[in-house]
């Protein structure tokens, strides 16, 4: 199948022939008197030169056919004309995950150890969700940001890269500080109603209870069912005493910051999914290894059809008639 991957260039095709119309008005010279025979007044030694030069001054006002043929045939080059080899879009295995990470304050607390040095649960978070997505091939993959209110960070994309990339642009202070569990579930099962029911799976890390949005958490557990959401809690971060940054100048504070495991536990069981409790980054690893062995579905990937460009045959052309179009002009003969 034959199509433009930009088709709006194609509106400028006239621009060309009114630059021209618009130019050659402008340069016509007055309009003089007929004569009224053929006879001439004066004998000139170069009549026959003179001639030529009315001739091609003459010339100059007929359509540049070389010219608007090359300037037409690079907006053509601008739509990229492709081919596309395969009309119905190639589906592979997958799942459709969005990852739900938790930026309230409290997961500034640094109860981890990465890489020997004290890390942030968000980090943490952040660190491993990056891992996963790596190693994921053919999924669906968006992300959600809840503190005070819940927001679509990104939605699903087969561009991995992206949603990497994006990942690692979330941090805490983008929706305040305390945690909307309830309005992030509610709109990751808003996001996934439409995909294929045994593919819906919502990752969720969070530290803390619902202490703010406007969906209680028993309600987006029934909207979860519903929608037939599967949701893996993972509680990241521990029940014992950690340090809590204050300030740059300001030593942290220690003090304990719980998980409401039950709650959480809940959520989990009554969707189908497990509760995980990560207490250390391998804990955390081993969450995303079992999540990749779920049962995948056939996904539609856009990118996949095999698209042949063809930008460089109009380019080519448009090339060479602007080439000989300067040829000519430069061996007329100027007045």
């Amino acid at each position: 199948m034959f199509e433009f991957a930009a088709p709006l260039w194609l509106l400028l095709l006239p621009l060309p022939y009114l630059l021209w119309l618009i130019t050659s008005r402008a340069e016509r010279p007055p309009d003089t008197a007929p004569s009224h025979n053929n006879v001439a007044a004066i004998r000139h030694s170069q009549a026959e030169l003179l001639i030529q030069l009315a001739s091609a001054t003459r010339n100059r006002s007929r359509l540049p056919w070389l010219w608007l043929l090359g300037c037409a045939l690079l907006f053509v080059a601008a739509a990229r004309p492709q081919w596309l080899h395969n009309d119905e879009p190639i589906k592979r295995p997958g799942h459709d995950i969005m990852l739900a990470i938790d930026i309230s304050g409290s997961m500034l607390a640094q109860d981890f150890i990465h890489e020997g040095r004290s890390t942030s649960r968000i980090d943490i978070s952040k660190s491993m969700g990056q891992s996963f997505i790596k190693q994921r091939a053919g999924d669906r993959i968006g992300l959600i940001a809840f503190a005070d209110d819940a927001f679509t960070f990104m939605p699903l994309t087969t561009d991995l890269k992206i949603a990497h990339d994006f990942l690692a642009e979330i941090s805490n202070g983008l929706a305040g500080e305390r945690t909307a569990l309830g309005d992030a579930i509610a709109l990751a099962a808003d996001h996934m109603r439409t995909r294929a029911a045994k593919s819906r799976i919502l990752i969720l890390l969070t530290d803390g209870s619902h202490t703010a949005g406007y969906v209680a958490p028993e309600s987006a557990i029934l909207l979860a069912q519903e929608y037939k959401l599967r949701i893996y809690a993972i509680g990241v971060g521990t029940n014992s005493t950690v340090a809590f940054p204050r300030g740059p100048q300001q030593q942290p504070l220690y003090t304990e910051l719980p998980l409401n495991e039950n709650l959480l536990r809940q959520i989990a069981n009554r969707t189908g999914g497990h509760y995980f409790h990560a207490n250390n980054s391998q804990a955390l690893q081993a969450i995303f290894n079992e999540i990749d062995q779920l049962e995948p579905v056939d996904i539609d990937d856009p990118a996949l059809p095999p698209r042949a460009e063809w930008f460089w045959l109009p380019l080519l052309l448009a090339l060479s008639l602007l080439l000989l179009n300067e040829r000519n002009a430069r061996q007329q003969v100027l007045p």
